[in-house]
């Protein structure tokens, strides 16, 4: 409802005015307020000691783009098919996160000087619930590519889904608000969602709807304010380029400065194939998660992947990270990525292993096919 009055204010303004100037800063209050659901009771709005969770998990993947190839499987399994084998995974966690790589909507118009749009229908929103996943990032190259009537369509559908969302709005100040999620048991979560990629024309301004662009000054002020009364702050990146196995000078700035301004976690997309894992001050950076659920082809190159798994205590703090080497080969799974094991999670980790080396993150295999990320010996990177 807060949404549907900005966009009818905004275009009041502009009939009245001819052009109206909206503040690129951010309001100091989120967005949106997200209440996850749990199996047991609704807490009381005021928990006892003995009902606020001792500590609580985040389960993240990559893209995800339920559409395009997968529509015929969809038409004929149904929304929920490609998260078969990973939706137990994701219900597990109190927070199932990943990049949502198109809007989920009928309408709009095609953005013609790109070579590759996609859309996915708002059933999709549903679907990604039902999966255990509830919070997903908008800011990408594939969220304007049927213009602002998608994007609203989209955020309306994850809404009414249940599904909290960052990354977008109808101008620059609320693409840059933070989602906020609320913990049954006590806690708040800050999610903010940027994008270093092209084309420009999705960016949002002071006038104009689309995703944030991330910004160093932008960054600071939208980290620290939330980290104010957030417990913990996670950041989304979609940056890099495709296929690129390790990140650019920038992707290690921008990460870091999220994790000074007070982020514990940091998430990236884009390059649709794994980057490496940085510990860096008692914060993580996942640089590349590669694809999840992707129906935007059958890369020969784009076959493994990975979710990763952090616990944090009730106040934020990262406790424990873990990865769980997926193959996402779409040829071979016809669009159901699934857990590996063996000889081929193996090959996963010795990739991570090496794309780590630069901040020593060392990987330990342990019985439940999950690694746990483990910082350098001497501690966090700074390097």
């Amino acid at each position: 409802m807060f949404r549907y009055f900005l966009r009818l204010s905004a275009a009041f303004i502009l009939l009245l005015g001819g052009c109206a100037v909206f503040s690129a800063k951010p309001a100091p209050q989120p967005r949106e307020l997200s209440v996850l659901t749990s199996p047991t009771p609704a807490p009381s709005p005021t928990p006892s000691p003995a009902t606020t969770p001792r500590e609580f998990t985040l389960v993240a993947g990559g893209d995800v783009l339920p559409g395009c190839w997968l529509d015929s499987y969809l038409e004929s399994h149904g929304q929920d098919y490609p998260y078969t084998a990973i939706a137990p995974i994701f219900q597990s966690a109190s927070i199932g996160l990943v990049n949502l790589e198109c809007p989920l909507s009928r309408r709009g118009l095609r953005y013609r000087k790109k070579k590759f749009t996609f859309r996915a229908k708002p059933a999709a929103a549903a679907a990604l619930y039902r999966a255990g996943i509830n919070a997903v990032s908008l800011a990408n190259n594939h969220m304007m590519d049927f213009g602002p009537m998608a994007l609203f369509d989209t955020m309306d559908a994850l809404d009414q889904a249940g599904v909290a969302s960052a990354g977008a709005g109808a101008n620059l100040s609320e693409a840059r608000r933070p989602a906020c999620i609320y913990l049954p048991g006590g806690g708040f979560i800050a999610l903010l969602s940027y994008s270093l990629t092209y084309p420009s024309a999705f960016w949002a301004t002071a006038k104009r709807p689309g995703t944030a662009l991330a910004r160093i000054p932008y960054l600071q002020e939208d980290v620290s304010s939330a980290a104010a009364w957030a417990d913990l702050v996670v950041v989304c990146f979609h940056w890099s380029g495709e296929l690129l196995t390790h990140p650019r000078a920038y992707q290690m700035q921008y990460g870091r400065t999220a994790i000074d301004a007070g982020a514990k976690l940091v998430i990236g997309t884009h390059p649709h194939i794994l980057q490496g894992m940085e510990w860096y001050h008692n914060g993580l950076i996942v640089y590349s998660l590669g694809n999840l659920a992707f129906g935007g082809g059958r890369s020969r190159r784009a076959v493994h992947s990975a979710l990763v798994k952090i616990s944090f205590d009730k106040t934020g703090n990262l406790l424990a990270a873990w990865t769980l080497p997926l193959t996402v080969d779409n040829l071979a799974t016809r669009f159901v990525p699934a857990p590996l094991s063996g000889p081929p999670a193996e090959v996963v980790f010795q990739m991570l292993r090496r794309r780590s080396q630069a901040w020593d993150t060392r990987f330990l295999l342990e019985d439940s096919g999950w690694a746990r990320i483990l910082p350098p010996l001497g501690g966090s990177s700074g390097k």
